[in-house]
Order: C-alpha cells, then structure tokens, then sequence
C-alpha cells in the first residue's frame, strides 16, 4: 500500500504551534490529534522559496521513473539516480514524499554555480533509511512476541544488516555504558518523538519504570525506559513494546499513546548514513527532513563550501558528524536528538544510546570557517562539539535539553579550535552549559586561543532530567551549571563577557572562576543571577591568567533583606590588593550587587520572563569598556558606556531558532 502524498507530508511535516517539553504542554484537544504521544518540539513544515535560475530537475518517490529524462513531466524516481546526472549550476527539485534511501552526495559544482538540492516548493521531501514497512503497513509488519512481556512485539522478517557492528567508515559515536549493544533506533512517525533504544531485552520486558538497581552497570535488574526497540542478536528480528507510564514525577509527559504498533506507523533506523557528502563541492541543501537510522543520520566529508538551510534532521549517533571540511553553512536547522519526554541521563546512559548531536570531528585536516546560526539543537544526551573548529560563528541558536553536555569545547587533545565566538545564542536545561573532556587516559587536552562568548542567555531555572525516579515520590530535579567537565583536562580559555545568567544557586556557576591553571579566563559585564541563596564571590591565586570586572550580582532570595556591602570582605582582603598585579583596578572594582530590574522576571521557570533592563535598572551605562579587537555583534549599538548583560535597553530582543521564530527569554514561539 502507498501513501498518498497529503497523508505522507501530514505525517512528515505538520506545522505545530508552539510545544516545548516539557515548559508548554499540548490542550486536551491537541493532544488527540496524535496516537503515540505529542511532539516535543514544533515538526518540519514545507519551504515555500522559488525555484533560482539555471537547469531544474526533478525526482519524485511514487510517480518517478529512472528511466525519465528528469524534468518536471517526467521525473526520476531516485535521488541517488539523479546525482549521477547533475553539472554546475544545477537544481535537483525533491517532491513531497518519502525517499527510502541512503543518499551519497559526491557531486561538485563552482563557486559561482552552485549545485542545489531542496524540497519543491510549498512540499516536504524526506530522506529515510529505515525501513518502510513499519510506516506504510504496520499492521503487516509486526505480530506478538509468545513468550515475551505484555504489549510486546516482534518484527515478522529479520534484519541481519542490523545485527552486524557498526561501520567502521561511520562509527557510531555515543557514550554510555551500554551503547554498542544498541542496535537499533526509532521514532514515532505521527509525533517523531525518540524511542528508547534499548541494549538489554531484560529492560524492554521489565513490568517497572522506576529506578531499582542496585548498581547502574546491573544487568539483572530490569528497567522499562519507556516505548523502545530492541534488536534480538540470535534472531536479528526487531522488538518493540509501547506500554504506557505512570510515573508521578514525569505528570503529562508519561506516555499514554497507542500501545500496538500494528495501529500506528513508526520511523524504524537503519544501519547506514542517510546523507553521506562526500567530498563534496559547492552544493546547497534547503528544505529536507532527514531521518532514520542508528549510525550518522548526516555525514560531512572532506567538503567544501556546504550550505544546509531549513533542514530538519533527527539522531542518529550523532545527527550530523563532520570532518575535513571547510566552509559549512548550517542556518534555519534543526537538530533533534534522542532523548524522550520520560528520557533521563541515567536511562539513556546506563540502559540505552547517550548520543551526542552534532560532532565536528578533531582529526586532521581540521574543520574550518563553519557559521552556524539561526538553529534548534535540542533533545539529546550530548550536545554540540564545537571546540575543535577552525573559525567559527555560533549565534541566534537554541541549545535546550541535554541531559549531560550543551556545549563542548573540548574534546581531542590535539585539536584546539581557533577563532571561535559562540553569541546571542539562548542555552537552557544542560547539566554542563559549556563542557571540557579528553579522549584517552591521562590526556590534558592542548590549549588554544580564548573563545569569545558574549551576548547569551544561560536560563538555568529549568531542572535537568538527570537521575531516574527511584519510586512514587521520588522528584528528580538536578540544576544544570555553566561548565563541567571530565576527568579534569585543561580547559580552554574563555573571554566570557557580556552575558546575563539565571541560575538556581552558586553551585551553576562553577566553572566561571575556577579551573584556570595553565589557561585563562575574562569575566566582564555579566549579569549573574541567582535565584535561591547568595552568590558565590571567589577568585583563583593571583599567578593565574584571570580578570574579572563589571558584573552585576543578585540574589532572588535573600537580596532584598541584605543589609551590608557584598564586596567588603574581598575588597578589604590582601587578595584584593594581589588582584591588581593581573588587573590594575582590582577585581570587583567596577562590580555591583543589585536587583537588574528586568521587565519582568519570574523565578519559576514555568512562567514568561522579560529580561530587557527597565530604565532605572543599575546594569544601564555600568559595565567596563570592553577591547574592540574582542567580537561584540551589538556594540555600535549599546550607547554611552556599556551596559551589563547580554541585553542592552535601547535593543529589541533577537529572535532565535529557525526564522528566529523563538523568544530569546524563553525558547518558546514569539
């Protein structure tokens, strides 16, 4: 049985009004709209740009034919078919619909005569490796497992391809303890949220959901992490069981949905790279949906000048992975994960995948003069390895929802990045915001020129979903921090400036003053807000490479009733007086501690927050003269001296997130 076109892009692409979990939940009538659970986050909607000037050729899944001669009458039936047949300057035109393929794109055009690879204007094209009959008949597809756990269910064919490891051209990159077990990954269709994607048939079967092992590394003890698939090794058939939750502490996001997959069609991975660039040249990519396997979901390859726009691509170890490239565009994307609404860092890393999302690998020939902007990287374990790129801008992002590491700076030892500025970005709900780690024992990662970060926002009220819920009363709410990292490399230096923090209390801001040695660090004109109890107000010895002045501190809680000078204690100490042999007014001269006064600020993170500075706030014209050979996107802007935080008073908010269609307060739809 075909899908018709209408029904296949309502599943692929439907256009949600804003959802992200788990700040805004779906009403009782939206959430009927979906059989499985509903979407995390808003699902791909068709592009609407005209087709450019130059040849235009075109594909489409149901009505194609490789025999055709490619144009809009008579169109190919495979991409791969028409890869072969693309010159410089060339557009290959995607119809709406599905395309069962792993794609490699080796082509090359010019750099005056780009080659173009998008969806069909006002359709969607999607790229799926995985396999169709668990979309298209799944009632076929699937039959109960005889002796397995209620609701289970078992594929009616095996899949060998699955069994077999990884490939070691694309190794799966992912940690966790369990993760080579791992052998197959999926997705709701309806919904496209993750499911588990289990190692151990133990925890696929397990009657509870709740956290009993003894040890984490416990193979005896099952844990049901939620709907998921499991790949039987002796029979290589796929399981799957989609039994609900009902577990206090996750509320709405327990799953509730359709509990036979025989009545509802799911995304179901396969073993391959699903967009392989391969050494490729001057190509455009606009407007796909790329999804549908365990390995790399996209591959870049010793590629140049590569741009990827409004393209929405789901994980996959990791979503995208990079190497030897130079000049990547990636703007107006999104990358999800596959972390679920029940997910928590310890089933995803000790009972499942913990994946990261996007890696920019640090072999030589490195990554170089990437821009990477306008995106939604969200919902996964790991996050974004950035720290080994040779120039790089990363702005206007959305980084949300990474149960263990937002942002890595580093991560090979022999890879520093060079020239990168990470601004006006929003990170949220990261157990470590910006992270540091070495691959190999007993590596201290080398050290290389500072980042610039300046202009974000670091919302940190949310909890992260760190640690399972242990039985009906358990609340599992873990604060994220600004930095953290592995085994205790070096960390690379940071220029962090220009940035308004909320945090829960002063253990989030570990990382801002301390692991110093052997690197450096600049903390001006912040705003550093702590919600519960006083900030912490320490500085490293003064034989290392730190400054720190024009913050503004505040505590929620207990500034109010404070009643004395907040810098008292250091400014009369001799570690004041030492402060000036590295910064000759001091560290804290310039410093203050009060209420921001923001438009509006509400600690609970549930509700909408303004963070532009109110006209009497103490952040206006109280901040430091920053060195104009550091990168500042609104300085010519910000008027007379500069105002603390990441927000000047006299600059509306930026938008963020494809379109800039999210609040750079919140995360939600503006």
């Amino acid at each position: 049985m075909r899908i018709a076109r209408s029904q296949n892009a309502r599943l692929a692409g439907v256009v949600l009004s804003a959802f992200l979990w788990p700040s805004v939940l779906c009403d009782a009538a939206d959430a009927k709209r979906y059989s499985s659970h509903p979407p995390m986050r808003p699902l791909p909607a068709p592009s609407s740009p005209k087709l450019g000037p130059g040849p235009t050729y075109f594909v489409d899944a149901e009505k194609g034919d490789d025999a055709n001669d490619g144009s809009e009458q008579n169109p190919w039936k495979t991409v791969n078919h028409a890869l072969g047949r693309l010159e410089p300057g060339d557009t290959l035109c995607l119809r709406g619909g599905t395309y069962y393929e792993d794609v490699t794109v080796g082509v090359s055009g010019t750099p005056g005569r780009p080659i173009t690879i998008r969806s069909y204007p006002g359709e969607l094209a999607v790229l799926d490796g995985g396999y169709r009959e668990f979309f298209d008949e799944p009632q076929h597809a699937w039959e109960p497992v005889p002796d397995g756990a209620k609701g289970e269910f078992r594929s009616v064919k095996p899949y060998p391809e699955l069994a077999a490891g990884p490939d070691a051209k694309f190794p799966v990159f992912a940690g966790g303890v369990y993760a080579e077990e791992v052998r197959v990954l999926g997705n709701f269709a309806d919904s496209m949220v993750p499911l588990h994607g289990y190692a151990m048939a133990g925890d696929l079967r397990a009657e509870s959901a709740y956290w009993t092992v003894k040890d984490k590394l416990d193979k005896e003890t099952g844990v049901y992490c939620g709907p998921g698939v499991w790949l039987n090794p002796d029979t290589k058939r796929i399981h799957v069981r989609l039994a609900r939750m009902n577990i206090p502490a996750f509320g709405d996001h327990n799953y509730r949905g359709e509990t036979d997959p025989r009545k509802l069609p799911l995304v179901i991975g396969g073993a391959g790279v699903v967009l392989f660039l391969d050494r490729a040249k001057h190509v455009r990519i606009h407007g796909l949906v790329v999804r549908g396997t365990r390995s790399h979901t996209v591959n870049v390859t010793g590629a140049r000048d590569v741009e990827f726009d409004h393209l929405t691509v789901y994980g996959g170890c990791p979503a995208v992975y990079v190497r030897h490239t130079a000049g990547l565009r990636l703007v107006h994307c999104a990358l999800r994960g596959v972390a679920a609404p029940w997910s928590t860092r310890s089933t995803i890393k000790y009972r499942g995948n913990a994946s990261y999302l996007f890696i920019a690998d640090g072999k030589s020939p490195p990554n170089c003069d990437f821009d990477m902007g306008y995106s939604e990287l969200t919902d996964c374990h790991d996050g974004v390895v950035i720290g080994t790129i040779k120039g790089l801008k990363f702005h206007h992002n959305l980084v949300d929802n990474f149960n263990d590491d937002g942002l890595y700076l580093t991560l090979w030892r022999d890879a520093p990045g060079e020239d990168i500025c990470i601004s006006q970005n929003r990170i949220s709900r990261c157990l470590s915001s910006l992270a540091f780690a070495q691959l190999g024992e007993g590596i201290r990662n080398a050290i290389g020129p500072p980042v610039h970060i300046c202009r974000n926002v670091f919302d940190l009220r949310e909890p992260v979903h760190y640690g399972h819920p242990q039985d009906a009363q358990y609340r599992y709410t873990s604060e994220g921090r600004i930095g953290g990292d592995h085994g205790s490399p070096i960390w690379d230096p940071m220029y962090f400036y220009h940035n308004t923090m909320i945090v829960q209390t002063s253990k989030a801001l570990f990382g801002l003053t301390n692991h110093t040695r052997d690197s450096s660090r600049r903390v001006f004109n912040n705003v550093i807000l702590q919600v519960g109890g006083m900030p912490g107000l320490g500085f490293p010895p003064p034989d290392q490479d730190f400054q720190s002045d024009g913050n503004l501190y505040w505590s929620v809680s207990d500034g109010p009733a404070f009643d004395g000078g907040f810098f008292a204690a250091f400014r009369n100490s001799p570690k004041f007086q030492e402060s000036k042999k590295r910064y000759a007014p001091g560290f804290t001269a310039n410093d203050r501690f009060g209420d921001p006064k923001f438009v509006a600020l509400n600690p609970d993170w549930r509700k909408p927050s303004d963070l532009r500075l109110r006209a009497d706030s103490p952040a206006v014209n109280a901040g430091i003269p920053i060195p104009k050979d550091w990168p500042d996107p609104v300085r010519q802007q910000d008027r007379g001296r500069p105002d603390i935080g990441a927000l000047p008073r006299d600059i509306e908010p930026w938008g963020i997130g494809v379109d800039g269609r999210l609040s750079l307060f919140s995360g939600r739809t503006r």
